[in-house]
């Protein structure tokens, strides 16, 4: 609408308060009333252990792969002081394992945090943004991909919706979308800003958007890569993990506000050095969508 001179300025709002007052049940938006979920127990948490528990047991994948991802994001909400977790590691591998389990093979603590929040994204042409205040942030590309009814039929790996895509890399064409629009592609990467509802979707969409190939994304995690000094630093802020997670609404806006600052060069002791592209997800595999948007610093 911006481009098409149909609209000056955008404002992208969400969040939510009061919502979560059951404790002793899982948050309201991980447990849908409908007539597929509900009969069987087909929470949030079981469908993304569904996807999971399928790729360990196709590629090795290992719970201390996961485990690493979880510490890793979870370290980085420790040293951030906007973060509901900050200051409560650090986190050890272990620490992840030893946390009591919820739906095999997560532990609670590879699994997100529920919160209050809200938040909000400001959208204008980059002629009017020149002249603002703030560090304009460019939109390079996105896209969104999809395989059924989100959170209504229990997840399957091997579907193909889409060609010879599998469910299980829900994703991987938006993330190419994403590429081609922007001529990257992900070693052009700085800042991997990726939604992460379970530790398990790093590892898949690693794989997903093509930075590993297929059933590599495991050991990829490994030896700091993913750390905020490392090649891919990812979900820099804590994410939904050990950030916030303010219901549903929040997913996409709170990823792309962490890449924008990330890019601005104004996000604190998360500041990854040099950040120039970054790239924002959200949804997954056990919700058979994720959404992808590529943001850089430059004007392309």
């Amino acid at each position: 609408m911006i481009v098409t001179g149909q609209c000056q300025v955008v404002l992208i709002t969400a969040g939510s308060a009061g919502i979560y007052t059951q404790h002793s049940s899982t948050a309201p938006w991980t447990r849908p009333g409908n007539e597929f979920t509900a009969p069987y127990g087909m929470f949030t948490a079981a469908e993304f252990a569904l996807m999971a528990r399928r790729h360990m047991l196709r590629f090795g994948t290992t719970a201390e792969q996961m485990a690493t991802v979880a510490a890793t994001i979870r370290n980085n909400g420790h040293r951030n002081p906007e973060a509901v977790y900050f200051g409560r590691g650090p986190y050890r591998t272990q620490d992840i394992l030893d946390s009591r389990p919820v739906a095999d093979p997560f532990h609670l603590l590879d699994c997100s945090t529920t919160s209050e929040g809200g938040c909000g994204l400001v959208l204008t042409s980059a002629e009017r943004a020149a002249d603002l205040a703030s560090t304009p942030v460019f939109i390079l590309g996105g896209g969104s991909d999809a395989y059924g009814g989100s959170y209504q039929h229990a997840p399957v790996w091997d579907h193909r919706g889409h060609g010879d895509i599998e469910a299980g890399y829900v994703g991987r064409r938006a993330a190419r979308a994403s590429f081609e629009t922007a001529g990257l592609g992900p070693a052009d990467v700085d800042v991997c800003e990726f939604y992460d509802p379970f530790s398990f979707e790093i590892i898949r969409q690693f794989e997903a958007f093509e930075f590993c190939p297929e059933g590599e994304g495991g050991p990829f995690v490994g030896d700091g890569r993913i750390e905020l000094d490392g090649q891919f630093p990812v979900t820099t802020d804590g994410g939904t993990m050990s950030f916030a997670h303010p219901g549903a609404s929040t997913q996409m806006l709170q990823r792309v506000i962490r890449g924008v600052e990330q890019l601005r060069g104004t996000a604190g002791p998360c500041q990854v050095e040099g950040a120039e592209v970054a790239l924002c997800s959200t949804g997954g595999s056990g919700a058979l969508f994720t959404d992808v948007l590529l943001l850089g610093a430059q004007r392309p």
